[in-house]
């Protein structure tokens, strides 16, 4: 899921609403221009795994 603020009135958003949506959702409304990526970190990172740890 990625977090997209909407720059075009669509059929559900005006200009300035900011939504969670589908990664393949937003992919295809910032590359049309309707919306761009907000500043904030994409869901899915998680926390690493440290391997190093001796037992």
């Amino acid at each position: 899921m990625a977090k997209i603020r909407y720059l075009q009135r669509t059929h559900d958003s005006i200009p300035g609403d900011e939504k969670t949506v589908d990664d393949q959702c937003a992919r295809v409304l910032v590359l049309l221009v309707k919306a761009e990526f907000t500043g904030g970190k994409r869901a899915g990172g998680g926390k690493k795994k440290n391997n190093a740890g001796g037992g």
